[in-house]
């Protein structure tokens, strides 16, 4: 379950600003962002689900591909059917005629521009990293490059490093996954289930070499007796179009981050997508929300009594570079391996043992009603390379590891649970692995979840569970790994460079191949067979199509071989027999140059992207038996529509908001500039001009504007804009201006970060602005006088964290490696690890700045999507915190505008919320409501695509119809309906808008499934109430509008599914630990409300946990969901008093609403809302409320609590008087007992309280009169007769018995010796003689007498007003008064009607 910091936020994207045209270039599609964002991506995955032929739409079933990108974010595209065949434009290029090795885009998928500069690291022979003798003094723009050193080596690496700079040598650079295309490490097609332990040390392990076929240029292949491969020459159109669905950019996405493997789970409903970096997120497939999200490299648990001591590896950095699905029971476990990329010497291919360290982490894939997790279970290390490890069921059901060494050979590890072999129990169908797996799955494992038993081992520390004894923990020698064993040898003394296996006639069969042979193998009974040995060289992949035929991969094209086996009479058998003969190339598929290709059984995907042309297509694989060619034909699944060549166009690459109306733009071709909003959402039908910005740059860069930051000059709080471009220039412009003041061209790649340390005066670095390149070089310049000063050496490793501490600095990696420089001397003082690190930042005071957050960027509304992510939709991107947009929209228009200045800002207020309506709206749904739209509310076309945000990722949809945007999910509906509505409501404020947008509301809300039609998606509860708990009370309006619309437009048939998906997970029902857990609450809600609408459909036992629940939550002081308590009881509470004792939560709403600790004030206003349900309980539920209130205020608990029941009494004569008229005399016997003098503390505790009820009660109510003097009260009743009460002795006088009917106002005269009651149903006025007596001195308690015999009023007087005195009893409080303008004078008034007589 996500969470949700900092408020409900959308991203908008702005395709009006993301190309412009100069006056001379022709029309282009400003449309199709999503498309010439893909054009400018380096595809490195591809993944398919769904049907599985590409050529054929099923209506049943929905297929797609996932295209993973180096730059780390994804794209989703879809198919559909269409009328007519896609057409080919005879005039796009051909990919048969590019040439071998087309020009590849620069990092940040843009062409590079300009010159860069030299390697800018520092020597090896001298820790100092300064640049020049002195600083650099700029005067005005200088364009002039720094000279850097030639060579740096870090202080940690091999003493070899350093020999090979000596010898004149350059040290390798970091192999990136990222530089390689994905099939050049294969996963393994056996499912893997558990943690291995690392492979102990060989004594005669053959040397191998780190290079393969993946990293270097491979010799020429042999020429092979094979069947024509076809060409290119004839495309065939496609059967059907695929479309961008969506483009899914992860919040840690860019240059470093590339995909290296996609994974589709619970029958397509998620993907799983993992970076080099160890950033695994899961998506849903629907809408490319993010799920999950979590960093393999983060450490583990680290329990001693689970796992064995690690020695500390602070230089390994590792790149992870497969994901692989397994079952487990109902179980699915997801395993992903890295490889250690520490830097090494080059060693020659195949000669040389290799020292690679794999890591193995195993995650389980735990899905919720609402939510998906991912829980380590724990990784290991092994020494050898990273690829194709897996696990086999052996023919005595165990369970066997299997890996490969250092010197190709095959290794296996039996592992073990509970002291007994793994053993399958009965068939579970195959996973879906895009028909790479063929093996059993261990979902046929007999056992529940083992996992949280399992530990992790270093290479060094291999303990096996019967080795260790006793004193290991009962937990750990549950589960473990046997030694290794070296089965045989794959290759003959050479790392592989892959490995893929399938299970064939209960046997695995496996492809082995190093960059120049491959061999097939079986295993099998523990023994290893070597079926075949091919020499061949320049092999980048190898997959099996099915049992038997398998397809090898090279530069331009691909093989495809079948293996044959020899039965007894040397016929060909099927290829699981004991003798085989070599293996067949049945035929090829010439491909050309490429990004990247997947293999399936029937087809072949390929990516192919370059600057002329960008193409995903498919060629057919046929069937081995028929021994048919693949046929001459192309199919082109996906190109973009605009193909116009991509360094034509000037297009936006970064942008910088300053203020909510204030955003900078810088474009590629080197110039800032900024439009309006208006510009910025306005529809146009041609790019905006060049010379259409507010503000355009002097002079521009040499490349495209990257890394936009804002920076101030401590001396002369003058700001400045600092940016880079793609020849690793910095460049700092005037704010206000926009003109360039200073230049340099110092990085390598482009700038990524900029920072600046807000220290005291003394520190070298005051002053100075930090900008960083992407490689972690650091430039740091002084901002006042634009002086360079010198540039600190990047690492392999991602700079995470800088502190300052006087002169020293110290950077801290994501490999845990740590430097200590002396800012004032420039020099390198020491490496150490983060252990270290921390201890000495213990010891001082340090500035700390956290590079993911603590940038120079303004904190606005306005957010980036990806801070180091530059794609095209990107950046034309913004998140915008719509919830604080509003909140502060309402906050202002309720404003009472005294001056220009604020009524200028409310209409200001009002233009923004014009715009954001702009955006939101999906018109041509109905013409009604797109006319209120447009005409009463204002809004105005736009050409602004909104997408959803999560604080993991950022997914942007590509939509032809405003219907699609409905169709999409629910989650989608809920967040776009959710926007609209909250803008509208904000815009309601305006009282000549409150009409349009009330129905425009009530539209969105209710609507909207007529409108769309069957492809509608309801808006999302889940989403929706998962909000609300965090909502500000200003947001949560909306949020409630729209739920309860939702649960109104369902069908009782779907409402009774909700229920009962829901009704299970309330919290009563959870154990204590998982009481207060989110899951819990967004049950208690969903069904809470569905109960409190339709109650009839529930059964009783789940109306009893719903109520049950609430009680719980209302109780608990210390849970975070009280408020859901509260709202709950004000909606359903006639529900809810069947199944709890309904007096106790009255009470503790009474409590909650009269609590005034600061300890108890919170955002959510629980005391706010609990004084909403006691006004909604006593309009609905009236004599429970009097009874408990009356009841408590003469037996109370606590003393406390009276006091809260008489503040509660006060709030409600205020707010809802007219509830209380019918129990007011017994509210008031009631309020007078509590003012006994006999308790003389109790008296004092509730005595103003007490006191504020009674003048609220007579001013409120014509039928009670205070009298001050003789502290007289006098109540009348519905049954015509008046109480008098003695408030010194808190006690009841006597009653006067007069009206039959119910009594309309009573009032004493001013001396108090004579009071009047009138009865509008009698036309009947009364008056009493009720001063001091003798008789009333010896008959206590007794009438005074009236001056005649019997207990008759003193006088009578009759009247008729006609129909004056038929009022409603709501209205008597304000249409009935009584005056007295002497002793024995007094003034009715009945409504217009005025009755004068004396007493």
């Amino acid at each position: 379950m996500n969470a949700r910091p900092g408020g409900f936020n959308i991203p908008i994207s702005f395709p009006g600003v993301s190309v412009l045209h100069n006056g001379d270039s022709e029309f282009q599609d400003t449309r199709s962002i999503l498309e010439a964002s893909l054009a400018r991506s380096r595809p490195v995955i591809l993944e398919k689900w769904g049907d599985a032929n590409l050529h054929r739409t099923n209506d049943n079933e929905e297929s797609g591909i996932a295209v993973g990108c180096q730059d780390g974010t994804v794209y989703v595209l879809i198919r559909s059917a269409l009328s007519t065949s896609t057409t080919i434009d005879p005039q796009v290029p051909i990919d048969s005629t590019r040439p071998k090795h087309p020009t590849r885009f620069s990092k940040a998928s843009h062409p590079n521009s300009g010159a860069v500069s030299p390697t800018l690291i520092s020597s090896a022979l001298s820790p100092t990293f300064t640049v020049t003798a002195k600083p650099r003094v700029v005067s005005g723009l200088t364009t002039e490059p720094v000279e850097a050193p030639k060579n740096y080596v870090d202080f940690e690496d091999e003493p070899d490093k350093l020999k090979d700079i000596l010898k004149g040598k350059n040290p390798r650079e970091r192999r990136s996954v990222s530089d390689t295309s994905s099939e050049r490490t294969p996963k393994s097609s056996a499912s893997s289930i558990i943690e291995a332990t690392p492979a102990s040390k060989r004594k005669h392990a053959v040397p191998r070499s780190l290079l393969s076929a993946a990293n270097s240029r491979a010799p020429t292949p042999p020429p092979f007796s094979a069947p024509e491969s076809p060409r290119e020459s004839n495309l065939a159109p496609d059967l059907c179009a695929w479309s961008i669905r969506y483009h899914v950019i992860p919040a840690h996405s860019g240059f470093g981050y590339a995909v290296t493997a996609i994974q589709f789970l619970s029958d397509n409903r998620y993907f799983a997508v993992l970076h080099e970096t160890g950033d695994l997120y899961v998506f849903s497939l629907d809408d490319g929300s993010c799920l999950s999200a979590m960093n393999l490299d983060e450490e583990v648990s680290t329990d001693t009594s689970t796992r064995t001591k690690e020695r500390p590896r602070p230089r390994d950095t590792w790149v992870w570079r497969s994901l692989s699905v397994s079952h487990f029971n109902e179980s699915v476990v997801l395993m992903a391996v890295a490889a250690n990329d520490n830097n090494a010497s080059a060693l020659t291919p195949d000669t040389e043992e290799g020292s690679e360290t794999s890591r193995c982490c195993l995650l389980e894939f735990v899905t919720t009603v609402s939510d998906v997790n991912l829980l380590k279970l724990g990784q290991w290390e092994f020494e050898g390379p990273a690829t194709g490890d897996g696990f086999y069921e052996e023919q005595d059901g165990g369970f066997t590891f299997f890996s490969t060494g250092h010197n190709g050979h095959f290794i296996t590890r039996d592992f073990k649970l509970r002291g007994v072999p793994l053993r399958p129990a009965a068939s579970h169908p195959e996973v879906e692995d895009n028909h790479r797996h063929f093996g059993p799955h261990l979902s046929t494992l007999p056992i529940p979840n083992p996992f949280k038993s399992i530990m992790s081992h270093s290479s060094e520390h291999l303990l096996l569970a019967e080795s260790q004894g006793q004193s290991s923990s009962q937990e750990k020698s549950r589960s473990f790994l046997s030694v290794p064993i070296d089965v045989g040898a794959l290759v003959d003394g050479a790392a592989l460079s892959g490995l893929t296996t399938i299970i064939a006639a209960d046997k695995l069969v496996g492809l082995a191949w190093t960059h120049r042979e491959i061999t097939v193998f079986e295993y099998s009974q523990r023994s290893l067979k070597i079926v075949s040995h091919t020499a061949i060289c320049g092999i980048k992949d190898a997959a099996w199509v099915e049992c038997g035929v398998y397809t090898l991969s090279f530069e331009d094209r691909l093989e495809v071989y079948h293996t044959k086996a020899v039965g007894p009479e040397n016929s060909d058998t099927v290829s699981h027999r004991n003798d085989h003969l070599p293996p067949d190339l049945v035929y090829s598929i010439f491909i050309g140059p490429h990004d990247v290709m997947k293999v399936y059984p029937n087809y072949l995907l390929v990516a192919k992207f370059s600057n002329e042309l960008q193409q995903i297509v498919s060629y057919n694989i046929p069937d081995i038996p028929a021994a048919q060619s693949p046929g001459e034909e192309l199919n082109v699944l996906w190109q973009p529509v605009d193909i116009s060549p991509i360094v034509s166009k000037i297009t936006l690459t970064a942008m910088l908001p300053l203020e909510l109306d204030m955003i900078i733009q810088g474009y590629s071709d080197g110039y800032l500039r900024r439009f309006s909003l208006s510009q910025m959402w306005a529809q146009s039908e041609k790019p905006l001009p060049v010379t259409s910005a507010m503000k355009t740059s002097d002079s521009p860069l040499d490349g495209y504007l990257v890394g936009l930051h804002i920076i101030q000059n401590v001396r002369t709080r003058e700001k400045y804009i600092v940016g880079g471009a793609d020849d690793g220039s910095i460049a700092f412009w005037s704010l206000t201006t926009l003109e360039l003041v200073a230049r340099w061209t110092v990085f390598v790649t482009p700038l990524d970060k900029v920072v600046q340390f807000d220290v005291e005066k003394t520190s070298p670095l005051r002053g100075c602005a930090l900008c960083i390149a992407r490689d972690g070089t650091i430039a740091v310049i002084v901002v006042d006088g634009f002086h360079f000063l010198y540039l600190i050496p990047g690492s392999p490793a991602s700079l995470k964290r800088m502190c300052l501490g006087g002169n020293e600095l110290l950077l801290i990696y994501s490999d845990a490696r740590v430097r200590l420089w002396d800012a004032q001397n420039r020099e390198l003082r020491r490496s150490m690890t983060q252990d270290k690190a921390e201890e000495l930042l213990a010891q001082g005071v340090w500035a700390d700045l956290v590079l993911d957050t603590d940038v120079c960027v303004p904190n606005t509304l306005w957010k980036p999507v990806a801070a180091s992510y530059g794609g095209r939709d990107a950046a034309a991107s913004l998140v915008l915190n719509l919830e604080k947009l509003v909140v502060d929209a309402i906050s202002v228009t309720k404003t009472i505008s005294t001056s220009r200045d604020e009524i200028r800002e409310i209409f200001l207020t009002l233009e923004r919320q014009r715009l954001m309506l702009s955006a939101l709206l999906t018109p041509g749904l109905n013409a009604d409501v797109d006319s209120i739209c447009y005409g009463k509310l204002g809004a105005r076309a736009s050409s602004a695509i909104v997408g959803v945000s999560s604080p993991s990722n950022t997914t942007i949809y590509q939509t032809s119809r405003s219907h699609d945007v409905w169709c999409i999910s629910p989650k989608v509906t809920a967040s776009r309906a959710l926007a609209i509505i909250a803008v509208l409501r904000a815009m309601s404020l305006f009282e000549e808008l409150t009409e349009a947008a009330s129905t425009v509301i009530s539209f969105y809300s209710t609507s909207l499934s007529l409108c769309v039609g069957p492809g509608y998606k309801p808006p999302s509860l889940e989403f929706l109430g998962l909000h609300w708990f965090e909502a500000s009370n200003e947001f949560r309006q909306p949020i409630r509008t729209l739920f309860d619309a939702t649960i109104s437009n369902m069908s009782d048939e779907e409402s009774i599914r909700m229920a009962e998906q829901w009704q299970h997970h309330v919290p009563t029902l959870q154990p204590d630990s998982e009481k207060e857990a989110p899951n819990a609450a967004l049950a208690l809600l969903i069904t809470g409300c569905i109960a409190s609408e339709k109650y009839t459909l529930m059964s009783t036992n789940a109306l009893m946990d719903i109520s049950k629940s609430i009680s719980l939550y209302l109780h608990d002081e210390k849970s975070i969901y009280r408020v859901l308590a509260i709202d709950l009881c004000s909606r359903g509470f006639n529900v809810w008093q069947h199944y709890i004792d309904s007096m106790e939560i009255l009470r503790s709403l009474f409590d909650l609403a009269t609590n005034a600790r600061k300890d108890s004030i919170s955002i959510q206003n629980v005391g706010t809302q609990a004084r909403l349900a006691v006004l909604s309980i006593a309009s609905n539920n009236m004599p429970l409320l009097m009874g408990t209130l009356c009841l408590d205020i003469l037996t109370p608990p606590t003393m406390e609590h009276r006091r809260s029941v008489m503040q509660i009494l006060a709030f409600l004569i205020k707010k809802r008087p007219f509830v209380l008229q019918m129990s007011l005399p017994r509210l008031m016997e009631a309020v007078v007992k509590s003012l006994d003098p006999n308790a003389t503390s109790d008296r004092e505790l509730v005595l103003d309280t007490a006191t504020e009820i009674i003048g609220y009660v007579v001013k409120t109510f014509p039928t009670v009169d205070f009298h001050m003097a003789t502290q007289k009260l006098a109540v009348g009743t519905n049954e015509g007769a008046v109480v008098m009460y003695d408030l010194k002795t808190a006690i009841r006088l006597y009653v006067l018995e007069g009206h039959k009917k119910k009594i309309t106002a009573c009032s004493f005269s001013p001396d108090g010796r004579r009071l009047v009651t009138i009865s509008l149903k009698e036309s009947l006025v009364l008056v009493w003689k009720v001063g001091t007596s003798f008789t009333s001195f010896f008959n206590p308690g007794a009438p005074p007498r009236q001056g005649h015999s019997g207990s008759q009023p003193f006088k009578t007087l009759n009247f008729n007003v006609g129909s004056e005195a038929e009022i409603a009893t709501s209205d008597i409080l304000d249409l009935v008064r009584v005056e007295w303008f002497t002793d024995r004078s007094v003034k009715v008034k009945i409504r217009q009607s005025v009755l004068t007589f004396s007493t």
